[in-house]
């Protein structure tokens, strides 16, 4: 999408008649800008888009946009159509910006703002938020999806590390993923890393491909993620897994020990192995090739619910 940090653009320059115009606050956060370019990416898929950044931390270009609506002045930017916030430094500006300039808002998370300010929000359903009409339950984050044609007996094992949610142990991670090699030796594996994996881990690893995160271009995972058959994700990982789902990779998960007893990640682990979405390693190391994902990525539905309930007459 066309922006700078001064001012916000269109996602096309030749922007044309009939397009649904979006305003995407975003925080720099890319966890968070990452699900709103995914719902944005369902919507396209839809209807034609025009796509306009707010970053909420450049307030200058924010406030002239509500100080020239308020005046009817001629603004920067058309009048939003819906309006898209994830992360909480996001809700505030865009309820306000959605009172003075119109357009429905979307939020990609639980908020902490009472639930009927918002027309709709996508909250992952481990959160448990109370039942509400403008609620509607997602199955983990919403992410951009991209599926290539899958290159047979390829796959990625996929390592986060410690996290406030499951028990992490260098040898055991190691172990498992010295196993899911060992079960599958037709498969060429790629081991990667990512920021909160511990460096020592590497000492614990199997002779394999290993990628370290940092030495990787910004969009490997995703077009890794479009190729691949396989892919096993620790369980602390519920971004990478998600993805991975999203890309119809057949998904396994590296069973870790939950901290807790109420653990809500491991919750949405469970649904998805009792619904056959994914395997656990506590099952077995070796995916079956001929059991599909049959998972609908979620961009793609929620895309069509913001259509069918906020846009379409």
């Amino acid at each position: 999408m066309a922006h700078d940090r001064e001012t916000a653009g269109s996602k096309e320059d030749d922007v044309g008649v009939g397009r649904t115009v979006i305003w995407r606050f975003v925080d720099g956060k890319p966890g968070h800008e990452k699900q709103s370019a995914g719902l944005i990416q369902g919507i396209e898929s839809i209807r034609p888009v025009e796509v306009h950044e707010i970053d909420v931390r450049l307030k200058s270009f924010y406030w002239r946009q509500i100080r020239r609506f308020l005046l009817r002045d001629a603004p920067d930017l058309p009048p939003p159509d819906v309006l898209f916030g994830v992360g909480h430094r996001t809700h505030l500006p865009l309820l306000l910006a959605r009172l003075v300039c119109g357009g429905r808002s979307v939020v990609l998370m639980k908020p902490t703002l009472p639930l009927g300010l918002f027309d709709l929000l996508f909250v992952p359903q481990h959160d448990r938020v109370r039942r509400n009409a403008n609620v509607v339950p997602t199955r983990g984050v919403i992410c951009p999806t991209k599926v290539d044609d899958k290159e047979t007996d390829t796959g990625l094992i996929l390592l986060g590390g410690p996290s406030p949610h499951f028990e992490w142990s260098n040898p055991d991670v190691g172990d498992q993923v010295e196993a899911i090699i060992r079960e599958s030796p037709q498969v060429v594996w790629q081991v990667c890393d990512s920021r909160r994996t511990p460096q020592d881990l590497r000492d614990y690893l199997p002779t394999a491909a290993v990628r370290h995160w940092r030495s990787l271009p910004a969009d490997f995972l995703e077009n890794a993620l479009a190729k691949v058959e396989y892919v096993w994700v620790s369980a602390d990982s519920a971004s990478m897994l998600y993805e991975s789902l999203s890309a119809q990779a057949r998904v396994g998960i590296i069973a870790l020990e939950p901290k807790r007893r109420r653990n809500k990640q491991a919750r949405a682990i469970a649904e998805l192995v009792g619904s056959g979405h994914v395997s656990s390693s506590a099952n077995g190391f070796r995916l079956d090739r001929s059991a599909g994902p049959g998972f609908i990525p979620e961009n793609l539905r929620c895309a069509q619910i913001v259509v069918e309930r906020l846009l379409d007459p």
